[in-house]
Formats: structure tokens, sequence, C-alpha cells
């Protein structure tokens, strides 16, 4: 059965006649009753009764019409509907991201994403970097934004910007009046840290490791919101990547890039190795180069680096 014989089968029962129907679908007579025929072999029953002047609808035959007419139905919201899945009319984007990269860079990529495509429904996981990996790797999220996980071969990660540590500091602490902070300096204060389980601990880590020097830590936290308000009273001093000044600036704190050795991560976007994204998916991701460069980061070009181009993920090699 072909859906150009139910378009004939519907043809011929609200038209009553062969001749009349033909012309509807544009076709000959003669091919328009093979046609009927071909359809009534496929069915094994006849749907019409054909006398010398009209056609009219067998049992068989007014059992199949509303089928048929769901059919047509079926076919034609099908064909809409995938129609509006072209357009980016409706849809779903699931993205996972750090938190500091949830907070400071998607809100203005959301804002603009959803006034285009309104009908389309977003969903943000801000979760830490062991989280994002395991969503984009079950597929309950299109894509994340996060560091690199080089050791996982199952991740395709692609640049998108670089940001470097930066010493958070009260505006009247004396390291402000210095242009940079070395780790050796920043060791000898009280400092406020992340907790090991998140990617900036990590990083902080790696770095005081490199210039072999042992903080002094004062006090571990979960949330960036924390540290600020630590800072602010005066508790200590900390040390984060750049991508976090939207999240934790306040009008009391300022910020000093950290050297000797200077500490650099990537970050990037994270995908199912051999899985193409939706093309609404792949919309959010324009927004993200347009508006990401030039949005609330912008501030920070000093300390942060973006990537140009817009190739495809890198793929690792097993």
């Amino acid at each position: 059965m072909t859906k150009k014989q139910i378009d004939v089968f519907l043809a011929l029962a609200e038209l009553g006649s062969f001749s009349d129907a033909a012309r509807h679908v544009g076709l000959s007579q003669p091919a328009f009753s093979l046609s009927i025929q071909r359809l009534e072999d496929a069915m094994r029953m006849k749907l019409f009764q054909r006398t010398s002047r009209t056609v009219f609808l067998t049992t068989e035959g007014l059992h199949f019409l509303p089928l048929a007419r769901n059919l047509m139905q079926g076919w034609e919201s099908t064909f809409a509907q995938m129609s509006n899945v072209a357009a980016i009319r409706n849809g779903r984007v699931a993205v996972a991201a750090l938190p500091s990269l949830a907070a400071g860079m998607l809100p203005d990529v959301v804002t603009h994403f959803a006034e285009k495509h309104p009908l389309v429904q977003l969903e943000i996981r801000d979760v830490l970097h062991g989280n994002v990996i395991e969503l984009v790797r079950s597929g309950q999220v299109d894509f994340g934004i996060s560091v690199d996980p080089s050791t996982d071969l199952d991740i395709d990660f692609k640049p998108l910007l670089h940001d470097r540590m930066v010493a958070i500091l009260r505006k009247d602490h004396p390291l402000a009046h210095q242009e940079t902070v070395s780790w050796e300096v920043l060791s000898t204060e009280k400092l406020i840290v992340m907790t090991r389980a998140t990617s900036v601990r990590s990083l902080t880590d790696r770095a005081f490791a490199k210039a072999q020097i042992t903080p002094h830590i004062t006090m571990e936290v979960d949330q960036l919101a924390t540290i600020s308000g630590l800072v602010q009273v005066g508790y200590g001093v900390s040390a984060l990547p750049s991508l976090c000044l939207p999240v934790v600036a306040r009008p009391d704190l300022t910020w000093r890039s950290i050297v000797n050795p200077e500490a650099e991560r990537s970050l990037g976007l994270l995908t199912r190795r051999r899985h193409d994204l939706s093309l609404a998916a792949n919309a959010f991701l324009d927004e993200i180069y347009q508006i990401v460069p030039n949005g609330v980061f912008s501030a920070f070009r000093d300390h942060i680096r973006f990537e140009s181009d817009a190739q495809p993920a890198v793929q690792r090699s097993r």
C-alpha cells in the first residue's frame, strides 16, 4: 500500500466517478483504475462496487474509509512536524556546563536563542566536570561545556576559549597594589579554595605543584559565591580561573594575574564521539559562537582568549 494509492482511494470515494477522480489526482483513467486494482489486490478485498453509471463503496470500503483518512492525516502531520524540526520551530536542546560557565556564559545565549526559537525546550544542567562527562556520554544532554577530558576516548573535545588563573583580592589588600601576583607570594596568604571535587581545585593544585610550593589553605568551599563573600569580608584571598570573574565580582573586590608560572586552562565543547547534533543543538551552538566573545566575558579579554574558528570537534584516536 502506498500513499498514492490512498490518495486515489479517497478521491474515488468522494467523487464516485473514475474519470472525475482520475482528473482530480492527475492520472490517466487507465493508470487510475490500475492503482485501485493494485490497492484492492494488496488488501485482498473489493473496496468499490462498480455499475454502468456509478461507483460506490463496499462494506469493506466503508470500513476502510475512516482508516484511510487517518492514514493521510498522520502522514501530513508527520511531514508538518518534521518541517517544524527543520525550521527549528520545536525540539529540545539540553546542555551540561560547569556552574561558572552556566552562570556567566549561558544566560545571554539562552535569551537570544529563546527569542529566535520560542517553542524549543531548553535544559541547562549546571554540574561539576565529572557529571558533565557522564551526561554527555549517556546522551542525556546534546553537548557539554567544560575542560578537556583528555583521557576519555568516548568524548570529542573542541576548544572554545582559554582562561588564566587570577588572584581574587579586596581592593584594600596590599597585593591589590601590584600588577601581578606570584604563586609564591600567594602561598603566604590565607587561601580560600574550592573543594577537591571541582575542576577549579584541580587547576589550583597543579599550579602550586608546578611552582613547587605548598599553599596555606584556610578553607575549602563548594560555591564560588561563598569565596566571593569570604574574600569581601577579609577572611582571606583566593585563586580562580578568570571565567569565574562575572560570578564572584563585587564592588569591594579586584583581581590580579598570577605569574611564575602562569596557569591557563582550555574549555570547550564536549560531544559524544560519532554522534551528530540535532538542528536545534547546532543552532544553539551558533548562538554561543556569536554571543559569547562579545558578551559578559568581553570585559575580561586580558585574561580570556577566544578561539577564532569553528572547525569540527577534534576526534581522539584509539
